[in-house]
């Protein structure tokens, strides 16, 4: 018998909303991965900062678990934080 997968899901909520610099608001998962593609796109996102924070955030999308939504939220706050977006 086949195991069904979980269904990513980007529209879940992170652990608490993220207000950026400019007063914008991240309230999902899909917010945080909208914001971070823009962060690596800038010429300076070449850490390994950035690919933590998306690996934690498809976690979380996947399986929708507390921890992992909570680890997923603090990294793209460190990755904002880093780049003075927070």
């Amino acid at each position: 018998m086949l195991k069904k997968s979980p269904r990513t899901n980007y529209r879940r909520k992170l652990a608490h909303v993220v207000v950026l610099a400019d007063g914008a608001k991240l309230v999902t998962l899909r917010d945080a991965v909208n914001v971070l593609l823009d962060v690596l796109a800038s010429a300076n996102a070449r850490s390994g900062v950035p690919d933590h924070a998306t690996r934690l955030l498809l976690i979380a999308a996947k399986t929708g678990k507390r921890a992992d939504i909570v680890a997923a939220t603090d990294a793209i706050e460190r990755v904002l934080r880093a780049r003075r977006l927070l």
